[in-house]
């Protein structure tokens, strides 16, 4: 399983990523989000991706989710209580954390596991579902 960590901060891409790492040996890749942006990177082609949305950049970063999604790609949101849940899952993230919740370590593994397929039938992980772009 492939999971791509996006943040325009490299501590906060270090910090997800070293969580992502934590669950069933996750292959984990960073990139800074603004580098997402039109045209998406040929060779980005994550099975999950953890994308942290910036206060100041809320509405570059949501057009990524959108582009992301648009893709197909499995997303998980993260903001901080500022950020308006509501409007990263309706950008086309499956789930939005809030990184400022006492649980979010646990909240994140969590939904790696269960959207990645670990905690599907069988325990097979699910076929990336986010194709590199063309």
């Amino acid at each position: 399983m492939t999971v791509l960590v996006a943040a325009r901060d490299v501590r906060v891409r270090r910090a997800l990523s070293g969580l992502v790492e934590l669950v069933d040996h996750r292959t984990v890749s960073s990139a800074d989000t603004a580098t997402l942006g039109p045209p998406l990177d040929a060779e980005v082609a994550p099975e999950l991706v953890v994308l942290e949305v910036d206060r100041g950049r809320e509405t570059q970063d949501l057009s990524v989710i959108g582009q992301l999604a648009d893709r197909g790609c499995s997303i998980i949101g993260v903001c901080s209580g500022v950020t308006s849940s509501a409007a990263v899952l309706a950008a086309g993230a499956a789930v939005c954390l809030d990184k400022e919740d006492a649980g979010f370590a646990d909240r994140l593994a969590e939904t790696v596991r269960t959207m990645s397929g670990s905690s599907a039938a069988g325990g097979q992980p699910q076929r990336s579902r986010c194709p590199p772009a063309r």
